[in-house]
């Protein structure tokens, strides 16, 4: 010890270069620890030879002279206080590498370093908070802040530089950007400020010094940077720091202040990082309230840009708290002035004012003058501002709340938007947008339509908002708007019998079969929504289907259905079911169109889409079929069809669908004659299929225990030991993940297309086939051995469902052991034992026309030999 002193001393007074080692022994030998001005002048001339950075490798060593440095200030030493700044300044700077291996070796050690400066900042649950004094401890706790904000900023401004280069140097293909990649893996430092104890104590030294812009500053950066990071920013969610944030900007008096800039930053950061979910703290009355105050001071005081953008912001922040049913209770509560008997008006009704003044203003007036001026100007960020508000307004509405929508109905909202829509207008509040924002808005003013119309039909229909709709339609030649347009009236034609006469009062129907017989000026995507509309005004409507006959919809539907790219084409796999529906609401059921339908050869043109079209497509044109077969007319055409591609009749075209239906079914058939008498119908679905299955399969398994070596159930095991290791779990969901991605990105009309799929794989097309046949009669065609095999077990499809019911029921009751009462019994043994006898009798009829097909043939071919035979003699 006595030569480690003299060697710490030598050091010292040669000046040489000082090592945290060296400092350290001034701490911890017994000749030192009294020199409490030589420790502290160690550490500051230590930091001033490290002025450009410590190395990774001292920050162990750090860590001690941190932790002691603090400790003899707590004891009451105050020249540490000097030592323990200047390790706050040097600690700022990026820490440097003397090996490549550096950062791989003592990174991990950063949070404990972080933990050290643990003393310096604020605690509510800390009995004291002062480390010596309050002037020395207000000195440190600033230097730790600053050291926080350097440390956690580190590498993100040069993250932020390769994100605007991103786009340009982008690769094709997949490659995430260095936002995201920072948002999901963050930076070495933000690492560790996760894993160190410091984000609380962070917040709470953020919330002592909320007023105090000198410690506020630095805190806000060192959590903006924070929050860039997902985990971090879900740690300090979880901790409510937006409320805390929130506050700050209700303290700042200047909504022009850098604090409140840096404040929103945070906030959609967070948004983006963790979710909407981090926002639901703002669901208070006096967090609503300030917002208020804060929009109507920026609303009354806001002309420059910034404040423009920074207007646009705080209305993004109130539409995702619209969202909310607890934070939109407060946006709609009124609160009394002090000593008058007048109210505020509330949240939503300041929303209204601003959505709709210069609509209001100017609803019938062309042009400005000096009394009466614009509220809004007309560049990007007010057309934002407009949007912006709408959608809100739209947000709220979509809650339900009956008392919001009555104020909003009571307003100008519905006018203002049709304003847009209506070509008749001639409004400054309309004219004074260029074409290509005129367009925007409108294509806004029709999302939102498409949406309020469902909850305000009733003043929709009183403000003539179906007239407006129906002119826009008829004056514009713009695709996006007219498809957008479309989507209202497709909406409203949901909507009860008067509304769809009002609709059809209009003229949209004169419009909708104009736009059908366009073909090459309208997309698939128009003409399907056309059908759609269509399909819905007919529904419970005799008189909307009389007006479709007459204006020539019936033969449309006919040409529609003869288009060959129909129910082949993935393109028109959609826009086929629309046409399908429209057949099935717009013409079945009427009997007058029905005539005009098959007059028309539509029964004809549905046969040959059936021969062609898509399983996804049948069920829809066989029900369309079985409806249309109920009209006694239909049955000649049924009989006269034959297919002008294979030259099969109707009946052999439906017997081709039944038994595409059998393999489906897994049922199986030999020489003609059905296979399974228990379950003639769905083989597959027997209830004690399963447990066969389950013996099958446990006598395999014994057998594959009994037979093989001893090395090869060991293989298996190393092998399902890989399959679950860490490793191979990473790859799954990776490529779960990715596939994912895909699904997500395939878009709406392939995940329609899936669901109808879905869907129609759960009926049972043997049903209508049946149902079909059953009322043409089994026997109006020819047909060949095999087929007519086939009818006989058509014909007794209902008796076979019947019977494999009651064979189910009778398993059920006997695996759980209940006895029904004697009649029950008797009525339930003889529905299985017709069951079983109508199986036979089908198996002896398919075995009889079986044998005579034999012997058909047999003939055939000897008499085919007997005139061979004869022609040899002859000659």
């Amino acid at each position: 010890m006595t030569y480690n002193n003299q060697n710490t001393k030598s050091n010292l007074q040669k000046n040489q270069p000082l090592t945290a080692q060296s400092v350290l022994q001034m701490f911890e030998s017994q000749y030192t620890e009294q020199l409490n001005d030589r420790k502290a002048n160690a550490i500051v001339r230590f930091c001033r030879e490290r002025r450009d950075g410590f190395y990774y490798e001292e920050l162990e060593s750090l860590c001690k002279m941190l932790k002691y440095a603090i400790n003899d200030l707590q004891q009451g030493i105050p020249e540490m206080a000097q030592s323990i700044s200047k390790i706050c300044e040097v600690a700022s700077l990026p820490f440097k590498k003397t090996k490549a291996s550096d950062e791989l070796k003592y990174v991990p050690i950063l949070p404990e370093f972080l933990n050290c400066f643990k003393p310096l900042l604020y605690n509510t649950y800390n009995e004291t908070n002062e480390i010596y004094n309050q002037e020395i401890t207000q000195t440190l706790r600033y230097y730790a802040i600053n050291f926080l904000k350097s440390f956690s900023c580190e590498n993100i401004d040069e993250i932020m530089q390769k994100e605007k280069n991103f786009e340009n140097k982008k690769m094709q293909g997949y490659e995430k950007s260095p936002l995201t990649q920072l948002m999901n893996d963050g930076t070495k430092n933000l690492r560790a400020l996760l894993e160190s104890e410091l984000v609380e104590d962070i917040i709470f030294t953020m919330q002592y010094y909320q007023k105090n812009y000198e410690y506020l500053l630095p805190l806000l950066d060192l959590i903006s940077s924070c929050i860039l990071f997902r985990d971090l920013a879900q740690k300090f969610s979880n901790f409510g720091i937006l409320k805390d944030i929130i506050y700050v900007i209700f303290d700042c008096e200047d909504f022009r202040s850098y604090i409140v800039k840096i404040c929103f930053e945070i906030i959609w950061n967070a948004i983006e990082a963790v979710g909407i979910s981090c926002i639901k703290l703002f669901a208070a009355e006096d967090i609503i309230n300030s917002l208020k105050k804060i929009f109507e001071n920026i609303m009354k005081h806001g002309y420059k840009l910034e404040d423009k953008q920074l207007r646009n912001e705080i209305l993004i922040l109130i539409n995702y708290l619209m969202s909310d049913e607890k934070a939109l209770y407060y946006f709609n509560s009124k609160t009394e002035l002090p000593n008058q008997n007048e109210t505020n008006p509330t949240f939503i009704d300041i929303l209204l004012v601003y959505a709709t003044v210069d609509e209001i203003t100017f609803y019938n007036k062309l042009t400005i003058n000096n009394n009466m001026r614009a509220f809004y100007g007309t560049t990007t960020e007010d057309l934002e501002f407009k949007k912006l508000i709408w959608s809100g307004l739209l947000t709220a509405i979509q809650s339900g709340n009956s008392q919001i929508i009555e104020t909003i109905q009571d307003s100008a909202f519905i006018l203002s938007l049709l304003l847009y829509i209506d070509p008749l207008a001639n409004s400054y509040a309309v004219n004074r947008w260029s074409p290509p924002q005129l367009r925007e808005i409108q294509l806004h003013c029709l999302d939102i339509l498409r949406n309020v119309i469902i909850y305000m039909k009733e003043d929709f229909t009183d403000k003539n908002g179906f007239y407006c709709l129906t002119k826009f339609l008829t004056n514009t030649t713009d695709h996006e708007r007219r498809e957008k347009c479309l989507k209202v009236f497709n909406n409203a034609s949901l909507f009860e019998e008067h509304f769809k006469m009002k609709i059809t009062d209009e003229g949209l129907m004169d419009n909708l079969i104009e736009f059908l017989q366009q073909d090459s000026d309208n997309p698939l995507d128009i003409k399907e929504s056309c059908f759609s509309i269509i399909s819905n005004l007919c529904i419970g409507c005799n008189k909307n289907k009389k007006l479709f006959r007459q204006k020539g919809g019936v033969d449309m539907i006919v040409v529609a259905l003869k288009d060959p790219q129909l129910g082949i084409s993935p393109r028109y796999a959609l826009y086929a079911v629309s046409i399908l529906d429209c057949l099935w609401n717009a013409i079945l059921g009427n009997r007058k169109s029905e005539a005009v339908f098959l007059d028309s050869e539509g029964l004809f043109v549905l046969l040959e889409f059936l021969e062609v079209c898509q399983d996804m497509h049948k069920k829809m044109g066989l029900s369309c079929l079985s409806a249309l077969i109920e009209n006694p007319k239909s049955i000649p055409y049924f009989c006269d069809w034959f297919s002008g591609k294979t030259m099969i009749n109707a009946t052999q075209l439906l017997i081709k669908i039944y038994e595409k239906e059998d393999q489906r079914f897994g049922l199986k058939y030999q020489d003609g004659i059905i296979t399974s008498k228990d379950r003639p119908l769905n083989p597959l679905t027997a209830p004690w299929r399963d447990i066969d299955k389950e013996k099958e399969d446990e006598i395999k398994q014994q057998a594959i225990d009994m037979f093989d070596s001893d090395e090869e159930p060991k293989q298996r095991k190393k092998q399902t030991m890989h399959m679950n290791s860490k490793g191979f779990q990473k790859l799954k969901d990776a490529l779960e993940a990715g596939s994912a991605d895909q699904e997500s990105e395939v878009g709406t009309e392939a995940y329609l297309v899936r669901q109808i799929k879905e869907k129609v794989d759960q009926y049972d097309l043997r049903a209508i086939v049946f149902s079909i046949l059953y009322r043409t009669g089994f026997d109006k065609n020819q047909l060949l051995s095999n087929e007519k095999q086939k009818i006989e077990v058509i014909q007794m499809y209902p008796h076979f469902k019947i019977g494999e019911i009651w064979t189910e029921i009778k398993y059920e009751l006997d695996q759980q052991g209940i006895k029904p009462i004697s009649d029950d019994q008797h009525w339930m043994v003889t529905a299985i034992e017709e069951f079983q006898e109508q199986i036979l009798n089908c198996i002896n009829t398919q075995s009889l026309i079986a044998r005579e097909h034999r012997k058909q043939q047999d003939d055939q071919l000897n008499k085919f030999y007997e005139t061979i035979r004869n022609n040899k003699v002859t000659k």
